[in-house]
């Protein structure tokens, strides 16, 4: 835990960056460097689309919302813009996903190669109202030779709701 006051968020806003500097906080520089050229660009739709159903997926009961749906594909957003709307939507606490790296593994198995797909993210909740982060945490994910993203994705989602979880930070599904 980063801050000592225990706080429960009922609802999430979603900002992914890929790369860039590590974040120390949510300004103007960060979102020069890490987020400004690479948000909702076209290229990475797919994979950004699946990430988003990921994350609905297990992070049930918890609503979450996605900053790409705020703004067109490859628009050019200025910091003030992305700002005013991440401090005015309804939820109630920022999730950044961050992607560190991505790489693959090669194994061979009875002459033949297979390769699986492997990527690290540092992940960080914000409350809403200070920008404070109040949670982090890094993974390391790894996918199988028949995986894509989707399984990328699912192995992050899952370890990351397990850990909001068990601080207490968002809830727990009911059976």
């Amino acid at each position: 835990m980063v801050t000592e006051d225990q706080v429960f968020y009922t609802s999430l806003m979603v900002v992914y960056s890929d790369f860039g500097p590590d974040f120390t906080q949510m300004d103007e520089d960060f979102f020069e460097n890490a987020i400004k050229d690479r948000f909702n660009k076209l290229d990475d739709t797919r994979v950004r689309e699946q990430l988003h159903r990921s994350l609905k997926r297990n992070f049930e009961p918890t609503p979450l919302e996605f900053m790409e749906d705020y703004f067109p594909v490859q628009a050019a957003i200025s910091f003030e813009k992305y700002m005013e709307k991440l401090k005015n939507h309804d939820s109630r606490a920022i999730l950044l996903i961050n992607r560190r790296g991505f790489w693959s593994s090669s194994n061979i198995i009875d002459g033949t190669s297979y390769t699986s797909p492997n990527a690290s993210y540092n992940c960080f909740l914000l409350d809403k109202d200070t920008l404070e982060v109040v949670w982090m945490g890094n993974f390391v994910v790894n996918g199988t030779s028949l995986s894509g993203y989707d399984t990328i994705h699912n192995h992050l989602t899952r370890n990351l709701v397990r850990r909001l979880q068990r601080n207490k930070l968002i809830a727990t599904m009911a059976f």
